[in-house]
């Protein structure tokens, strides 16, 4: 069978939702995106207020087995000027890479002409993830390890980057209010945000997000939320604080029939203590989300 690579055309719509669809299956349960929110994704990321600015160019390539869309990648160009944060300036990124584990001869291919085309732009650096427009999805999944082997092979170094994604049903984690502890709840800066207090002072908050409106296409992707913020300055009341706080959260979701509510945990910038009151209280892990990866655009590694 043979193997072509070309630009996306409208057309692929179809095939390039269900490539990606298939992808966000391996790391989120019951999420499905529509057509609509991965063509967006093409052109503009609403969500990503910071970065999305930046981009100055987007392309998107595929490879075809016969008439079957087997592999794609989408690339950013980001632009050179003084108001782009250091981290992107000049840089080019692979925005995702999708691949059937049954093609990765085609996937290579699609990486190959990925990196010439950040040659052509004159990149100063190449990175790669793998961001789809849904929960949990960013880095590259543990469970996408062959995505990972194409970007080893070609040339990407390790992660920067390592990230626990946990998910936990709402409803274990109800009933933990103390009548002592004071609850409130007003708008955040990323949703609903319930502050904790005792005796006066505030102990902690979370601001939850609901993801529904942007990623659904199934019921079973508006049952899902996450966790925006979550903050306990004082680490010692951790044990304490977070199942108060995740217990009002989880409440206040169930009461708008969102059932699952997710969290993350990063290895370089939360505390070790942050980690064991979640999976305490039922949080268990999803992925383990590595990000980071880049590589110079002429080859070899890079710093």
């Amino acid at each position: 069978m043979s193997v072509a690579v070309r630009p996306f055309e409208r057309r692929d719509r179809d095939q390039l939702t269900a490539l990606v669809n298939l992808h966000v299956a391996a790391v989120i349960p019951g999420v499905v995106l529509s057509v609509n929110a991965v063509l967006s994704q093409l052109e503009r990321e609403p969500s990503e207020s910071i970065v999305d600015p930046w981009v100055a160019e987007r392309r998107c390539f595929f490879a075809t087995r016969d008439d079957d869309i087997v592999a794609g990648a989408l690339l950013h160009r980001f632009r050179a000027e003084e108001d782009v944060g250091p981290y992107y300036r000049g840089a080019g990124e692979i925005r995702w890479l999708v691949c059937k584990v049954d093609a990765l001869d085609a996937g290579a291919r699609v990486l190959k002409a990925a990196l010439a085309q950040m040659t052509a732009w004159q990149v100063t650096v190449v990175g790669a993830e793998c961001n789809f427009p849904a929960l949990a999805c960013y880095g590259v999944a543990d469970t996408l390890p062959h995505i990972r082997s194409l970007l080893r092979d070609a040339g990407f170094g390790e992660a920067s980057r390592t990230e626990v994604v946990l998910a936990a049903d709402c409803q274990s984690l109800t009933g933990r209010h103390q009548p002592e502890l004071s609850l409130t709840r007003t708008l955040g800066l990323l949703g609903p945000r319930f502050s904790l207090r005792r005796d006066g002072p505030e102990v902690g908050f979370i601001e939850v997000c609901d993801h529904s409106a942007e990623m659904a296409r199934s019921s079973v992707s508006a049952r899902w939320a996450d966790v925006g913020n979550l903050i306990v300055p004082d680490e010692s009341q951790l044990s304490w604080a977070m199942p108060q706080l995740l217990s009002a959260a989880a409440e206040w979701l169930l009461f708008g029939g969102v059932n699952r509510l997710v969290d993350y945990w990063a290895t370089d910038v939360d505390p070790a203590a942050y980690l064991d009151p979640l999976e305490h209280v039922g949080f268990q892990r999803l992925v383990v989300n590595e990000r980071g990866f880049r590589r110079s655009p002429t080859g070899g590694f890079a710093s």
